[in-house]
């Protein structure tokens, strides 16, 4: 077993690299991502350098991060190589620009984030990028998250996805 594996389930998003207006995109799957910082909105996720995603953040030095319910999608943009195949056209991905980064954003997601990277942290075989997040949307977001549930899937291992659940459980 993986000692990595003791901490899943997983959130799992897309990670959105490359430039709109460049037509130069590619999109990944993570679920090594997480919160970094309040005051100055950060969030960090680990990259395979061997990855597509790696050369255009190394490029641009910005990427997104898009929060969605598709399984389906999230399965093929992280078993696919951006660099082979053009994933926005054959996954017929909607894409638009980012509000403040011209960084390539999931049209129909649940949540959009738009992250300029401020350090860089290479472990082993793969880099953690550190973003600021510049600007972000969300659908029917409150206190505790979103206001209906949503679908938001959690990466198991492998092939196996699962769900969070629809109810919130609070410490006594």
């Amino acid at each position: 077993m993986k000692f990595y594996r003791t901490l899943h389930p997983r959130p799992v998003v897309i990670i959105g690299s490359g430039k709109v207006k460049n037509n130069e995109t590619n999109f990944m799957a993570c679920s090594w991502i997480t919160p970094i910082a309040e005051d100055v909105p950060a969030l960090g996720f680990a990259c395979d350098k061997e990855h597509f995603t790696h050369k255009l953040i190394q490029k641009y030095k910005e990427f997104s991060v898009n929060i969605t319910e598709d399984i389906d999608l999230i399965w093929k943009v992280g078993t696919t190589s951006g660099e082979s195949i053009n994933k926005v056209k054959t996954f017929n991905i909607k894409v638009k620009p980012g509000k403040f980064l011209d960084v390539p954003l999931i049209e129909d997601a649940l949540a959009n984030l738009e992250c300029k990277v401020i350090k860089e942290i290479e472990v082993g075989e793969v880099m953690f990028y550190i973003g600021e997040v510049k600007h972000w949307e969300a659908l029917d977001f409150e206190e505790y998250g979103y206001k209906e549930f949503w679908k938001l899937p959690l990466h198991k291992g492998g092939k196996a996805f699962t769900f969070c659940l629809k109810k919130l459980y609070f410490p006594k």
